[in-house]
């Protein structure tokens, strides 16, 4: 179960909440004295007395319920979900930045409760969380996120058209069409959000973000980890060095572990070529003492706590 932040706005709304909690208390020990009928009574109020308490006024608790929602798409073919979480302190009348998580079946899970910690601990501001998972990762994650077909492995070992072809690679086109066409629209009709909107990518998904990175999608701040760079030989680079425009500001984290060479070499090469590009915010972590996998949670953490290094917490 996910922690519940109960938002308290003043010293009188504090107080009025701690008697109605003992309020409930009362009742609840009176439970094991009743009979059922008079139980379900007794329980009943005092779930509608602290579903009146004026500290929630305006403010939804948010007890990270996860909204999903159903997209019949016409650009990958039958219907997708987005799941979404809203932020601690959520309030309908603001307007709040959106963190895009690919791979939503595996990391929705995980950000979600850890930029629900951030945010209330004042680290960073809340966010709307959108997860997008895979129906079946199997079949649709690798055409999803690779818009070619790769004739190498990520330890540049070659390879032939039998191991990366259209059945399991090469679909990111109408994927990124989806998302952006189809996905962020209907999050912005739903939920108020202001316009930062900030894409999360890890191996695919990480070389996914790069090969965008240049476009006009919407997305004002990438998130990359460990990302598969090596795939089609780097043509991910290829795209920054031929479109990346010198006047579209960007905020970047890039994250990557060692192994094997050709794949972290070919993220340094990345983070090069980044580098070079005044109007690109970019911030990168090698980390010597983790995996592929292992880094995400880390990556996470650190690239949030970078993207919002300036940002102060309203009073």
């Amino acid at each position: 179960m996910s922690s519940i932040y109960i938002p308290i706005l003043n010293t009188t709304n504090q107080q009025v909440y701690r008697s109605l909690k003992e309020f409930q208390l009362t009742i609840t020990k009176a439970l094991f004295t009743v009979n059922m009928k008079t139980k379900t009574l007794l329980f009943l109020i005092s779930i509608f007395i602290l579903g009146s308490n004026p500290a929630k006024a305006q403010t939804d608790t948010c007890i990270n319920i996860i909204k999903k929602h159903t997209i019949q798409s016409k650009h990958v073919k039958g219907a997708r979900e987005y799941w979404v979480s809203l932020p601690i302190f959520y309030d309908s009348t603001k307007n709040y930045p959106v963190i895009y998580v690919l791979d939503g079946q595996w990391r929705f899970d995980l950000i979600r409760p850890i930029a629900f910690d951030l945010a209330g601990n004042k680290k960073i501001p809340g966010h709307i969380i959108v997860g997008l998972p895979h129906r079946d990762w199997r079949s649709q994650r690798g055409i999803d996120y690779t818009f070619s077909n790769s004739s190498i492995e990520y330890d540049s070992t070659s390879v032939d058209s039998t191991i990366y072809n259209p059945t399991n690679s090469g679909g990111a086109e109408y994927f990124y069409r989806h998302l952006t066409e189809e996905v962020m629209p209907d999050v912005d009709a739903h939920y108020p959000t202001n316009g930062k909107n900030i894409l999360v990518g890890h191996s695919y998904g990480g070389y996914f973000g790069t090969y965008i990175l240049p476009r006009k999608s919407g997305f004002t701040a990438f998130q990359i980890y460990d990302p598969s760079i090596w795939f089609s030989e780097g043509e991910a680079i290829n795209q920054v060095k031929e479109h990346l425009n010198q006047r579209k500001e960007l905020d970047v984290f890039i994250s990557y572990q060692p192994v094997p060479l050709y794949h972290a070499m070919k993220i340094e090469e990345l983070i090069e070529e980044l580098s070079k590009f005044n109007n690109i915010t970019l911030y990168t972590k090698r980390y010597a003492d983790e995996t592929h996998n292992s880094l995400f949670m880390s990556s996470f953490i650190e690239g949030i706590l970078a993207l919002y290094k300036d940002w102060e917490a309203e009073e």
